[in-house]
């Protein structure tokens, strides 16, 4: 089955079918089984610094279920989306260089009409087809937009970056501002709340480890209960950046 609701791969209408997420944390891999998702797990990838080399959301970039972007040594997913959607178009990524901000060139995340986004360095395939489709571009100083950003709603996100605050209140777009910590990152002081969680369809937003342990947590709650949106824990761990989720159905 295809979940026909890809539009805005962050915002599934229905329970998404297949992702793609770090290979590094196979019994977090395994907690998003138990919700009926086929995992694909990462493999490592050169063109990352050491910490990221499995991070998903660091190697594909998935623009709506029909046009994917892959890091150039992420090819081996080619055959993988290929066969799960015969009708993907799939562009690899050239640039080679693994150093911040080049690392984050597939790292934006669209929200309901918006593309959020470093333009400075945001892959030039993938920037020309948000614009292309008609999406407003919030240009932010934070190259690792996706991993910062955790969508709740077609309007509403939960950041602790304060560049994509600002980008999305001059929108109008409902930003909680959340503080810095909380969330576990290999080789960093802390992670991000956008590589700790993922929207498995339209009522759940699933963290890897037990969100309750996020000093934040109450405030998380309540943000997410006014859109009607659930917080799912996914194993009793610290919270835990793993890279993100990516949707491939």
């Amino acid at each position: 089955m295809i979940c026909k609701s890809l539009k805005n791969l962050n915002l599934p209408e229905e329970k998404l079918v297949c992702v793609l997420m770090s290979g590094e944390y196979k019994a977090l891999a395994d907690e998003v089984k138990t919700l009926g998702i086929d995992v694909i797990p990462s493999v490592e990838s050169a063109c990352l610094p050491y910490n990221e080399r499995y991070h998903s959301d660091m190697q594909l970039h998935n623009c709506g279920g029909k046009t994917y972007l892959l890091k150039n040594d992420c090819s081996i997913y080619q055959k993988m989306i290929l066969e799960i959607n015969p009708t993907a178009n799939i562009c690899i990524e050239k640039r080679l260089e693994n150093n911040y901000r080049n690392n984050t060139s597939l790292n934006g995340i669209a929200i309901g009409d918006y593309f959020i986004c470093n333009k400075r360095n945001a892959n030039k395939e993938m920037l020309e087809w948000y614009i292309n489709n008609g999406y407003i571009i919030i240009d932010v100083k934070q190259g690792y937009a996706a991993c910062s950003t955790a969508v709740v709603e077609y309007n509403a996100i939960i950041t602790d970056d304060e560049s994509i605050y600002k980008g999305c209140q001059k929108y109008n777009i409902d930003a909680l501002k959340i503080s810095k910590g909380s969330i576990v990152l290999r080789g960093y002081d802390y992670g991000f709340i956008g590589g700790c969680c993922f929207k498995a369809d339209k009522a759940d937003l699933c963290f890897f480890g037990n969100p309750k342990l996020h000093k934040d947590y109450d405030d998380i709650k309540a943000f997410c209960k006014n859109y009607s949106v659930d917080i799912i824990g996914l194993g009793n761990c610290e919270l835990t950046d793993v890279g993100g989720v990516i949707a491939i159905l």
